[in-house]
């Protein structure tokens, strides 16, 4: 908690004036909705309601005012991260979820991969290294013809050890595109994942990529979630099983602010390898309903019928 010291008749303190200025730049500067907010009044607004501002701090319901702002331009995704919160985004030590794996039988391979909401390059590395070895032990231990990735209620975070941790499956190379179209030079901008393996085992993980892989989304699979089912999308031999995805496919970029919090900023969306845009989530190619945890879970099967039928 902190102290109120607003006084509504007293000027802002310059500390106030300049964080709250560079916030609105940034958002003029790079958002993709920017052209769709009033700026002149968007600036009186915030002018009027900082007054009496004396501390960063007390600057939260302003901020929550700006992206009010931008939620009704039609940004759904940006947001606001406070310092304290940030301090946790970077930590070393994290306790989400790890990915995990089963064998279905019939020569299927499953693994369901959640989310992580961590920044921490040491935490991205065990969890993609957790989805590798799961991976490649279910096919040491069986002889698998196809795989089922469970990205049901992967709500996001970061995406890039999910898309390391797939690489066998995805495949080296461009897997996307993230679409910048305010900026000012690059508008595209292709997304590669490459390991840096020998040849053989490169030709290899390439016999891996072209089996087939049923794709689960449903209504909780938003952000970096649908970031990665949009990079299996591009794959030739993918088909997607379940519920329409959550629809936050614009690519958030941060911008650390100076009080350590971080402003999280729709600046494009993603296209897949074929340059498919998804602008409002992804639509399963096979609509599934939606199973109670207790009963079976007809998602999961409606993928195995589909891996079982003769290519």
């Amino acid at each position: 908690m902190f102290a109120q010291t607003r006084e509504p008749d007293a000027k802002p303190s310059k500390e106030v004036v300049q964080y709250m200025d560079r916030f609105q730049q940034i958002i003029k500067k790079n958002s993709l909705f920017a052209d769709s907010i009033d700026w002149g009044q968007l600036r009186n607004e915030v002018q009027e309601k900082v007054q009496g501002l004396a501390t960063v701090e007390e600057c939260k319901p302003v901020i929550d005012h700006i992206l009010l702002t931008l939620r009704n331009a039609g940004d759904k995704h940006s947001f606001f991260m406070p310092k304290e919160k940030a301090a946790n985004w970077t930590s070393s030590s994290y306790e989400g979820k790890q990915a995990e794996s089963r064998y279905l039988g019939n020569g299927i391979g499953y693994i369901k991969v959640p989310e992580l909401v961590s920044m921490n390059a040491s935490a991205g590395q065990t969890f993609s290294h957790g989805i590798r070895s799961q991976l490649e032990a279910l096919e040491t231990q069986n002889k698998i013809t196809g795989w089922v990735v469970d990205l049901r209620h992967n709500t996001g975070g970061n995406m890039h050890p999910m898309i390391n941790g797939l690489q066998a499956l995805i495949g080296e190379g461009t897997y996307g595109y993230f679409i910048l179209p305010r900026h000012k030079y690059k508008k595209e901008r292709p997304l590669r994942s490459w390991s840096g393996k020998e040849k053989e085992q490169r030709a290899a993980e390439a016999a891996t990529t072209q089996r087939r892989v049923a794709v689960l989304i449903d209504s909780l699979t938003g952000s970096s979630g649908e970031m990665v089912a949009i990079a299996l999308k591009g794959l030739g031999n993918a088909k997607f099983f379940g519920q329409p995805s959550a629809g936050y496919t614009t690519t958030n970029q941060n911008f650390k602010l100076s009080d350590g919090a971080y402003l999280f900023l729709a600046t494009g969306y993603m296209a897949d390898k074929n340059r498919n845009p998804y602008l409002n989530g992804i639509a399963p190619d096979v609509v599934v309903e939606h199973s109670p945890d207790a009963a079976q879970d007809k998602t999961i099967e409606a993928a195995r019928r589909w891996l079982l039928e003769p290519k």
